[in-house]
């Protein structure tokens, strides 16, 4: 059975995948970005380089590779584990990303569903993340559950009865999904096995650490790292009502921003806002965030105290958007 170095846990950062201008990726910029989550986050996990926020599948295979290289590279020895996302619509070009991960040095890899042909049952969808994990038997493998998208409502509680017997490398999984039920029946029913069980969505954290989730993955830890920490420290030291104020304070953000429109085009002007990085437009389909958006979230982020650096604060617009 594959193991990691020790237990993915505690707050993980979802990439962003830095572009320019003209849409090409801008891997210059990965250093300083690895350098940004570990001394001004404290985030030292990543997981799924190529994945949602990293807009994976919106680029070419070997788009892919090189990224996932970048963050091999760029963060050894700072880094404690970069899992890479190798999920794709052809069982052959996941598992060309699988080996290729093991190749390079990931800690691990994390396959979403197949979302065109669709897999209708348990079985069938074990059977294709089954042949994923085969092409990197020496790495731990993930399924990222985010239904939202990929469409494939099969239940995450029913995935993990008697995954590891199938996969013998399975260590958790991400759960993307507001279903606190079945988010809660993953850890009570698993609760001999040491799975990591990753929450997906930032703004309901607290009510999934309640209910046993072992870390946390997500876009806004990119930029509000330092304030989610917060909340997993008083958390682990009892003090509730401290964490339950963290929680709400990071609800505030995320609540006004998804009422302006928030996915991967904010996240990515947001992240250039705080952290001075620039991390370009999205890749068609998606549109660039608009400067309204980033004027009212860069107020939103001051009101709350979320951009305490007086550089950050004053810094060029444009490179947002």
């Amino acid at each position: 059975m594959a193991s990691p170095k020790k237990k993915l846990q505690g707050l993980v950062a979802a990439t962003i995948t830095p572009m320019t201008e003209h849409g090409e990726i801008n891997f210059s910029v990965i250093g300083r970005y690895v350098d940004y989550l570990v001394e001004e986050q404290g985030v030292k996990n990543i997981f799924a380089v190529n994945g949602t926020t990293g807009e994976g599948l919106s680029l070419s295979v070997s788009e892919r590779r090189q990224v996932a290289e970048e963050w091999i590279t760029k963060g050894r020895n700072k880094l404690d584990q970069v899992v890479i996302h190798v999920g794709a619509l052809s069982l052959k070009e996941s598992q060309e990303l699988a080996r290729h991960a093991a190749e390079i040095g990931a800690d691990g890899i994390a396959v979403i569903a197949p979302f065109f042909l669709k897999p209708w049952n348990k079985d069938v969808l074990i059977n294709f993340l089954k042949e994923v994990a085969a092409a990197a038997p020496a790495l731990p493998f993930y399924y990222y559950h985010i239904p939202a998208l990929t469409g494939v409502k099969i239940r995450a509680e029913e995935l993990l009865d008697g995954i590891q017997e199938k996969i013998p490398t399975f260590q958790g999984l991400k759960f993307s999904d507001t279903d606190l039920l079945d988010f809660g029946q993953c850890v009570d029913q698993n609760r001999e096995q040491q799975f990591a069980f990753l929450f997906g969505v930032d703004e309901q954290l607290l009510s999934a650490l309640v209910m046993g989730a072992t870390g946390a993955v997500g876009s806004t830890y990119n930029y509000l790292g330092k304030k989610t920490n917060q909340m997993l420290e008083a958390f682990e030291q009892k003090d509730f009502s401290s964490a339950l104020n963290h929680q709400f304070c990071i609800q505030r953000f995320i609540n006004f921003v998804l009422k302006l429109g928030f996915g991967v085009s904010q996240t990515k002007a947001i992240m250039t806002l705080v952290s001075g990085i620039p991390m370009g437009p999205p890749r068609p389909p998606l549109q660039r965030a608009s400067r309204a958006f980033i004027n009212e979230a860069k107020a939103r982020l001051e009101s709350l105290d979320f951009l305490s650096s007086p550089d950050l604060k004053d810094g060029n617009l444009e490179s947002c958007i």
